[in-house]
């Protein structure tokens, strides 16, 4: 049954590891945006469609780090001793029971890690189906970087150059130290 602890867990590791892996996203792209070039027209679109990227991975973001946070506090009720008899901060303490807070945290805790799961589906299918686009209509999906324009020349002369550029004046090679 999906409520038991071991199910649990694997489902908490994975909202753990997905909303981490949301973040790394996250921070990539912000690096990305400020990495970009100011006074640009077409740098400044680009970090439009960016922020539009992390929205809507915010979407999935969101629900994915409540699960986690909720899932964790259901498996860790019993080991941080939140019961709310011991307690005499709720003033609701008759009616509400330990029990039925956990399942609530259990109930939420499943909701948004498929709510969550969702919007990563919708998210990629939304992407696949752009690359799909782009690719049928015989765009390149990933810019390769501009080669290096280079003049034909001689080995010799190749040589030559890279000697240069290695060797290391006279007067800086020092002789190894006397032993006595």
């Amino acid at each position: 049954m999906i409520t038991e602890t071991s199910s649990l867990l694997a489902i908490f590791g994975l909202a753990v590891t997905l909303s981490a892996y949301l973040s790394a996203i996250r921070l990539i792209a912000i690096q990305k945006i400020q990495d970009l070039p100011e006074n640009d027209q077409k740098t400044e679109d680009k970090k439009w469609d960016l922020r539009k990227k992390l929205g809507w991975l915010t979407l999935a973001d969101i629900p994915m780090v409540l699960s986690a946070f909720l899932l964790g506090l259901f498996l860790l009720w019993d080991y941080l001793l939140l019961d709310l008899y011991e307690g005499k901060w709720c003033k609701w303490r008759d009616q509400v029971t330990s029990k039925d807070l956990q399942e609530w945290l259990l109930f939420l805790g499943l909701w948004f890690f498929l709510i969550a799961g969702t919007v990563m589906v919708i998210l990629h299918m939304v992407a696949w189906w752009s690359t799909a686009k782009s690719l049928l209509k015989g765009k390149k999906i990933i810019e390769s970087e501009p080669a290096k324009e280079s003049q034909p020349q001689s080995a010799s002369t190749a040589i030559i150059e890279a000697n240069t550029t290695t060797e290391t004046p006279a007067t800086e090679i020092k002789p190894p130290p006397e032993k006595p």
